[in-house]
């Protein structure tokens, strides 16, 4: 799961934050900080992403409309996610994309579903879990052909390319083929999978993490390993 930076709400022309009269009105504001992708399953949604409530509006009414309680989100995660009951009390129970460094938390698999990573203790794995299962993340596939998941297929194709494209890095890792391979990887989404095909080429992953817009470059260290990140859980 891509960490991302929000940052503040956006400023009106006369310097004062934004005041949505719609919560749909921030959707284009959210798209040029973080870029057409789902803020939990990565996927490139050029047309239909929706301005997600981390605490769902029904629930928490006071912050339909506020800046610090959006991420974007595909039709899938938004209902999946639904009305699950996440509120002031039990945020601090799931990883969010732009308060931790949640791609130390999981590792992509070509033929999976997102894993936890080994090396959480007890508590940090029972967050883990709960983030999966918050929008249904933790679907295991039962094959490539009998998928309930519609967010399955397009992660394994996004798998499928990264990894041509890594054969053709490694024949030619020349400028233009670099640029061709980020090209494709911003059109295709799923982020962590681009990361973790090209685990092994820092300089891609470097290139990788700045064409992503809104990725958190503070989550990772020089050599784009990833790290704490400053004031999250992990």
């Amino acid at each position: 799961m891509r960490p991302v930076n929000r940052d503040d709400a956006p400023i009106d022309s006369d310097g004062n934050p934004v005041n949505f009269r719609k919560y749909g009105d921030a959707r284009p504001y959210l798209i040029n900080r973080l870029g057409q992708y789902c803020s939990y399953c990565e996927i490139w949604l050029p047309m239909g992403l929706a301005v997600e409530h981390i605490q769902p509006k029904g629930n928490e009414t006071a912050l339909e409309k506020e800046w610090g309680n959006f991420l974007l989100s595909c039709p899938s995660c938004n209902s999946r996610k639904g009305k699950k009951v996440v509120n002031a009390e039990n945020l601090h129970d799931y990883y969010w994309p732009h308060c931790d460094n949640t791609f130390r938390v999981f590792i992509y698999e070509r033929d999976r579903a997102p894993q936890i990573a080994s090396f959480l203790n007890e508590e940090q794995r029972l967050i883990a879990r709960n983030t999966l299962e918050l929008t249904g993340l933790s679907c295991e596939p039962t094959s490539r052909t009998n998928v309930k998941d519609p967010r399955w297929q397009p992660r394994y194709m996004a798998w499928r390319k990264a990894e041509w494209a890594k054969e053709d890095f490694e024949r030619d890792s020349g400028e233009v083929m670099c640029f061709r391979i980020v090209e494709t990887a911003i059109t295709t989404g799923f982020w962590s999978v681009w990361m973790t095909v090209f685990q092994d080429y820092t300089d891609m992953r470097r290139q990788l993490i700045k064409a992503f817009k809104g990725t958190s470059e503070e989550c990772f260290d020089h050599n784009t390993q990833s790290i704490q990140r400053a004031g999250g859980k992990i």
